[in-house]
């Protein structure tokens, strides 16, 4: 066999070969394509039934609702709270009882017979009450409009709006003439004054008063009554 016979036998048995690889691999390219990208039916039959899906799908949706529903209560529960809540609220003397007398105090019997049926005429009529409170007047006589809110208790005395008043100026028509009357003769002639005790708003208390006795064992006494000045 001649040189050229063998030359061209071996250039067509290398092209056979060649094809033949080329087929193998386009095979190979096509199983490959086939594995890793699944048909929809194969993605369907890996999904749950539908009834398993739309059950999880209302418990989640459930759950989240109920937990938006909490928070948005939190909110509006937080929102009506009291702003000053946890902080000690001042007591308003509106609201508050002033001290008139002490534990078994003896009220001299000119107040007791004064304040009987005696009434402060305003929007509201009030009775006189009767007033009797230790007092160590230490020679200065009445107290002055600080240490008079102290006695009283009124819870902040130093911005306490007390105005002190002479009779004369408070009862311009003698309406109340037997109630000072009573009050000069319990303190055996000492000063009478009328402490006007703002309550807040339309409501304000007048005591008028004097001291019974000197120094530290004297006493505050007189007659008090609630007014409505609208």
């Amino acid at each position: 066999m001649s040189f050229y016979l063998l030359r061209k036998r071996s250039l067509l048995c290398r092209s056979l070969h060649q094809h033949s690889t080329k087929r193998i691999l386009r095979s190979l390219r096509v199983q490959r394509i086939q594995v890793s990208h699944p048909t929809s039916a194969d993605l369907a039959d890996s999904l749950p039934p539908p009834s398993q899906y739309s059950l999880r799908s209302f418990a989640t949706t459930s759950i989240l609702r109920m937990a938006s529903d909490e928070d948005y209560m939190a909110f509006l529960d937080k929102a009506n709270r009291d702003p000053s809540e946890g902080y000690a609220k001042p007591q308003s003397s509106s609201n508050q009882e002033f001290k008139a007398t002490d534990a078994g105090a003896q009220i001299p019997a000119a107040i007791q017979e004064a304040t009987k049926d005696s009434f402060y005429v305003s929007d509201a009529d009030e009775p006189f009450v009767p007033v009797y409170l230790a007092w160590d007047e230490s020679g200065k006589g009445l107290p002055d409009e600080e240490e008079f809110a102290s006695l009283i208790q009124h819870p902040d005395p130093s911005n306490a709006q007390i105005e002190i008043q002479d009779p004369a100026d408070w009862d311009t028509q003698g309406q109340y003439s037997s109630v000072v009357d009573a009050v000069r003769k319990a303190g055996k002639g000492n000063d009478v004054r009328v402490y006007r005790v703002a309550k807040g708003g339309v409501k304000v208390e007048y005591w008028v008063v004097t001291t019974e006795g000197k120094g530290a064992n004297a006493k505050l006494v007189g007659a008090k009554a609630l007014a409505v000045e609208s």
